[in-house]
C-alpha cells in the first residue's frame, strides 16, 4: 500500500526532490551578544543539516499535511510560520499559541478538484497568561466511492450483464493535533527577548478500500521570535522524527515487516514584518517562508488591513519539479472586534493550481 493510496496524492505533487537522510537535535546553550547574528547563523547551520541528500524520491506519504489550513494563511501564499497569531498556529507554528490570550475556534471547508472534501476545525484555550492548549482535526477525503460488480461474473460484459453498484467506500486522510504554546521571556542585559516555544503531537489515521487503514504518530516543534516591534522570525520542525504510517495490509512476502510509509521531516523558516500606517488607520504585513522538504520552495505574502476591519491579501507559492512554477493566491477578510477582546472574522482565499484547478476556500474564526 506504499505511497499509491489515493489519486489525490498522485495529483497534488508530481515532482522529484531530495530525500532528507536525517534530522537534527537542537541545543541552544549560549546567546551571542548580537541576537540577530546568532539567529541567522543558527538558521544556516540547521538548513545545511537538512539539505543532506540520500537520493531522489517521489514523496506522497502524508502529502495531505502540506495543503495548509485557514483562508488567511492560504491567501498569503502559505507563508504564516512567523505570524502564527490565531488558532491556526496549531498547524503552521504551534509556538504561536503562546501569543493568544482568548479562546478561539476556527472552521474551514473547501474542495480539491471538485472531488475531495477538505475540512479543518480546531479550538484553542488559554492556560494562565502565557500559554495555550489546542485541539485540531484536519480531514481530506472522497466519500461514497461506488463499488461495482457484474451480476454474472463468469459472463462477459453485455447489455444484459452490466456492472451494478454493490456498495461504496470512503478514502480519507485524517490528522488530529494536540498542540501547546508558551511565551518565554528572556532578559539580555537591558533588552528583553520575546520568545515563544511550542509543539504538537499528531495522530494520523488513513482509510481506503476494503477496510484498509494506516495509523501513525508524529510531532512538530516550533519557535517564534519577536526581535523588535513588527519583526518576527519563525522556525518549525515538522515530523522531526520521521513519522511512520503502519498499514494493516499483510507484507508482500512471508516473514517481512508490515507495510509502512514514512513522512519525512520538514524544516520551515519564516520571516514577517508589520508596520502601521497611522494616517490611513491601516497596517501592512509582509511575510516570506521556505520549506526544506521540497528543495526549499518559497512562499511570499502581503496583507493590508484597513481600520482593523477589512483585509486584502496576495501571495505567491512555489512548486518545484523539472521546472519551477509560481502560483498566485489572493484573499480578503472581514473582522469584527469588541472591547472585551472578543472577535469574529470571515476569510476567503483563492488559490491557483495547475494540477488540481482553481480553489475557493472559506474559513470562520471566533474569539471569545
Amino acid at each position: 500500500m506504499t505511497s499509491k493510496r489515493t489519486e489525490l496524492n498522485a495529483k497534488t505533487r508530481r515532482r522529484k526532490d531530495t530525500t532528507i537522510s536525517g534530522f537534527f537535535y537542537i541545543s541552544l546553550a549560549v546567546w551571542c551578544p548580537s541576537v540577530r547574528f546568532s539567529f541567522l547563523a543558527f538558521c544556516v547551520i540547521i538548513g545545511l543539516c537538512c539539505c543532506t541528500a540520500a537520493g531522489a524520491a517521489e514523496k506522497y506519504a502524508g502529502d495531505f499535511l502540506t495543503l495548509g489550513v485557514g483562508a488567511r494563511p492560504l491567501g498569503l501564499g502559505g507563508s504564516f510560520a512567523a505570524i502564527a497569531d490565531d488558532s491556526t498556529a496549531a498547524y503552521w507554528n504551534p509556538a504561536g499559541l503562546g501569543r493568544l490570550r482568548h479562546s478561539e475556534a476556527a472552521f474551514m471547508h473547501s474542495s480539491l478538484g471538485d472531488l475531495d472534501s477538505y475540512d479543518f476545525v480546531n479550538y484553542v484555550h488559554p492556560i494562565g497568561r502565557t500559554a495555550s492548549l489546542g485541539l485540531s482535526w484536519l480531514r481530506v477525503g472522497i466519500d461514497d466511492i461506488p463499488i461495482t460488480a457484474l451480476p454474472r461474473p463468469a459472463s462477459p460484459v453485455s447489455p444484459a450483464n452490466r456492472p451494478e453498484q454493490v456498495g461504496s467506500f470512503s478514502s480519507t486522510d485524517n490528522a488530529f493535533f494536540l498542540s501547546y504554546g508558551k511565551q518565554v521571556g528572556l532578559n539580555l542585559g537591558r533588552k528583553r527577548l520575546d520568545l515563544f516555544l511550542g509543539g504538537s503531537a499528531k495522530l494520523i489515521y488513513i482509510t481506503a478500500l476494503g477496510n484498509t487503514n494506516a495509523l501513525g504518530v508524529g510531532g512538530d516543534l516550533g519557535v517564534l521570535w519577536t526581535t523588535r516591534p513588527g519583526l518576527s522570525i519563525g522556525l518549525v520542525a515538522q515530523d522531526f522524527f520521521n513519522t511512520k504510517l503502519y498499514w494493516n495490509t499483510p507484507p508482500r512476502n512471508p516473514g517481512e515487516a508490515s507495510n509502512t510509509d514514512t513522512i519525512e521531516p520538514n524544516l520551515k523558516i519564516g520571516l514577517s514584518y508589520g508596520r502601521s500606517i497611522k494616517p490611513l488607520k491601516s497596517q501592512l504585513l509582509l511575510t516570506v517562508d521556505t520549506d526544506s522538504l521540497y528543495s526549499f520552495e518559497m512562499h511570499y505574502g502581503a496583507e493590508y488591513v484597513f481600520a482593523e476591519l477589512l483585509s486584502l491579501r496576495i501571495g505567491i507559492q512555489e512548486r518545484k519539479g523539472i521546472n519551477t512554477i509560481r502560483l498566485m493566491t489572493a484573499g480578503a477578510g472581514l473582522r469584527l472586534s469588541f472591547l472585551t477582546g472578543a472577535a469574529f472574522s470571515v476569510d476567503y482565499a483563492f488559490t491557483n493550481n495547475n494540477e488540481l484547478g482553481n480553489s475557493n476556500r472559506l474559513s470562520l474564526m471566533t474569539r471569545f
